[in-house]
C-alpha cells in the first residue's frame, strides 16, 4: 500500500509539472491583464478623458434623452447601424454607442462613438479593441487579449481549455501540499500540512518553492473560481450540459432563431420600442414579483429582428448596471423570450454568481482590490513553477 501512494504521489508530481509548463505563459498574460481590467473602466477613463469624461459646464443641467442622442450618432454615421442605446446615465460620464456596418457599406473606420450627455457633441470615436490605434484602444486590446489573446474565436477556444486544465491543476497541485501518511511520523498529520502554509524568506531557493506551495494554498479558492469561471465564460457549450445534470437553465438566449434575411428597418422605431420595452418588463416583474430599479440599455438585432431590453432589478447582484433582459419582436412588439440572472434556473444563479465573481462586479472596492492581488498571485505562481522546475532540471544534470 505505501508503494502505491508512493506511485500515485508520483505521477501527480508528474501531471502537475507538465500542465504547469503548459499553461505558464497563458496564465502569466491571464493574470496581468486580469489584475488591470479590474480597473478597466477607471484606467480606460485615465487614457482617454476627453473621450470618456464629460466637461463641469453641465452639471447643472439635465442629459439629453438617450435616444435622441441616438439620432445624433445615427445621423453622423449614416452608412451604420446605432445598435445600442445606453439609457444609464452616470454624472460625469460621456454615454457610449456602438455602430455595426449595414449592408454594402464595408467595414467602419470606428465603430464606437462618446457623446457628451448633455450638449450631444460628438467627443471622440474609435475602433473597439485595434491596438493599431495606439494608447487610445490600450484597455480594449488588453480586453481581447485576457479573453482570446487578441485570437478571435480561436482564442476564445484555446483560452477555455486552458481554464478547463487549470481547473483540474488546481485540485492536483493542494492534493501535493498535503503530507504524505506514514506510521513512523513524529507530528500530527494536521502539524505536518501546517508547513505548507508558511513562508521562510531566510534562503532564495526555499522562498521560492514556499512562494508557490503557500502563495497557491492561500489563494487556492480564488484560484479555482477563476478557473472555473473562465471555463465557463470561454467554453460555454461544454460547460453548461454539465451544469445541467445537476440544477435547471432558462432556454438560451443565444438560440432565439435568425431571420432568412435580417430586417434593417423595424415596424417599431426606437422610441416606439423603448415604451413597449418598458410595458412589458413592468409587467413581467408584477408577474414573478421582482422589482425594476433603473434601465440599463436597449439594442436592436437585425439577424432577429428583435430589440433587447436591459434593466437592472432585484434580480441583479452586480454593483453597477443590470442583466435582467427581455427580448421583443421588431415589428409587432411582442414578447419572444426573457432571461432572469438569478432566481429563475439554479444553474443560471450559479453562473451569474460565477461570472461576476469572475469579473469583480460584486462586492464593492474590497472584492475589487482582493481580485487585482490574485491576478497577480497568479503570476507570481507561474514563473515560480517554472523557476522550480528549471532549478531541478539543473540539479539533475549535474547529477
Amino acid at each position: 500500500m505505501p508503494q502505491r501512494k508512493a506511485s500515485l504521489r508520483g505521477a501527480l508530481v508528474i501531471a502537475h509539472r507538465l500542465a504547469g509548463l503548459t499553461l505558464a505563459a497563458f496564465l502569466v498574460v491571464a493574470g496581468m491583464t486580469g489584475s488591470l481590467l479590474v480597473w478597466n473602466t477607471e484606467l480606460d477613463a485615465a487614457l482617454n478623458p476627453h473621450w470618456l469624461r464629460t466637461t463641469g459646464s453641465y452639471t447643472s443641467a439635465q442629459p439629453m434623452d438617450a435616444l435622441a442622442l441616438r439620432d445624433v450618432v445615427q445621423a453622423r454615421h449614416p452608412q451604420a447601424l446605432a445598435m445600442r442605446v445606453p439609457l444609464a446615465q452616470e454624472p460625469g460620464h460621456a454615454m457610449v454607442f456602438l455602430l455595426r456596418p449595414l449592408p454594402g457599406t464595408g467595414a467602419l473606420e470606428n465603430d464606437q462613438v462618446f457623446v457628451d450627455p448633455y450638449s450631444g457633441r460628438i467627443l471622440g470615436e474609435r475602433r473597439w479593441g485595434d491596438i493599431g490605434q495606439t494608447w487610445r484602444n490600450l484597455m480594449p486590446f488588453i480586453y481581447r487579449l485576457h479573453y482570446s489573446l487578441a485570437w478571435g474565436a480561436v482564442g476564445t477556444w484555446l483560452l477555455g481549455l486552458v481554464s478547463l486544465l487549470w481547473m483540474i491543476d488546481s485540485v492536483v497541485g493542494f492534493c501535493l501540499t498535503l503530507p504524505a501518511t506514514s506510521n513512523n511520523a513524529q507530528r500530527p498529520w494536521l502539524g505536518r500540512w501546517a508547513r505548507a502554509w508558511k513562508l521562510d524568506l531566510h534562503n532564495r531557493w526555499r522562498a521560492t518553492f514556499d512562494l508557490h506551495r503557500a502563495g497557491g494554498l492561500w489563494l487556492w479558492p480564488a484560484l479555482f473560481v477563476l478557473a472555473w469561471s473562465s471555463f465557463a465564460l470561454n467554453l460555454p457549450q461544454w460547460h453548461d450540459p454539465m451544469v445541467r445534470a445537476f440544477g435547471t437553465q432558462q432556454p438560451a438566449t443565444t438560440d432565439l432563431p435568425r431571420r432568412a434575411k435580417p430586417l434593417w428597418q423595424p415596424a417599431l422605431d426606437w422610441k416606439a420600442a423603448h415604451l413597449q420595452a418598458r410595458q412589458l418588463m413592468q409587467e413581467q416583474a408584477a408577474l414573478r414579483g421582482f422589482a425594476v430599479q433603473a434601465e440599463s440599455s436597449l439594442a436592436y438585432d437585425p439577424s432577429r429582428g428583435q430589440y433587447r431590453y436591459d434593466v437592472r432589478s432585484s434580480l441583479d447582484i452586480k454593483d453597477r448596471g443590470g442583466s435582467t433582459r427581455l427580448f421583443l419582436d421588431g415589428d409587432t412588439g411582442v414578447l419572444v423570450a426573457t432571461w432572469w440572472p438569478t432566481g429563475a434556473a439554479g444553474g443560471d444563479t450559479f453562473i451569474t454568481w460565477m461570472s461576476n465573481l469572475h469579473m469583480a462586479s460584486v462586492g464593492g472596492m474590497a472584492y475589487r482590490l482582493a481580485i487585482t492581488l490574485v491576478g497577480a498571485g497568479v503570476t507570481v505562481l507561474s514563473v515560480t513553477g517554472v523557476l522550480i522546475w528549471l532549478r531541478k532540471r539543473s540539479a539533475k544534470r549535474k547529477q
